[in-house]
């Protein structure tokens, strides 16, 4: 499936703006709270000490990237501050760092359901490409952004060619 297509499918299901901000928070919160663990698996590569959460940000920025390159690129930038919050919080005391982690996934989960309940009158689980939506739905959310300023025509062209009618672009 191309990415217009899956941008197509999303696009119904996420049309209210209030939503799409929720989602576009709730997606970093989402990473931020796997990254807090993550950033406690430490090993040494050419004398860089690095973390698994190292590597989760790496996989999120190139997946995003392959996805839509300017998007992807635009989606990346948060990730590292959201990595450098999250090892952060990986040098508080004991069982803070677990607090931390879980009470963020919790809100993050909270607000997204919340916002499809509340604010779209909607649900869909995960039918939308699974927990790997959680990371790069920036992606679908900054894309829709970059039609609103008139960038990416041919893309846009594609999403509105074919399927369901999409939602409006209005953020």
């Amino acid at each position: 499936m191309s990415f217009a297509d899956k941008l197509r499918t999303w696009m119904p299901l996420h049309e209210n703006g209030p939503s799409r901000a929720v989602h576009f928070v709730g997606a970093y919160m989402f990473i931020f709270a796997l990254l807090v663990p993550l950033g406690l698996v430490r090993f040494s590569v050419g004398g860089f000490s690095l973390s698994a959460a190292h590597v989760l940000v790496a996989l999120v920025a190139l997946y995003a990237i392959s996805l839509e390159w300017t998007a992807g690129l635009l989606m990346s930038l948060p990730l590292f501050p959201t990595l450098s919050a999250a090892l952060a919080v990986g040098h508080l005391p004991g069982a803070t760092v677990a607090i931390v982690a879980v009470s963020v996934m919790v809100v993050r989960f909270a607000l997204v359901v919340g916002a499809h309940v509340v604010l779209e009158k909607k649900t869909h689980g995960l039918s939308l490409g699974g927990p790997q939506l959680f990371f790069i739905e920036p992606v679908y959310l900054i894309t829709l952004l970059l039609f609103g300023m008139g960038l990416k025509r041919d893309l846009h062209a594609r999403v509105m060619s074919g399927g369901p009618r999409p939602a409006p672009l209005t953020v």
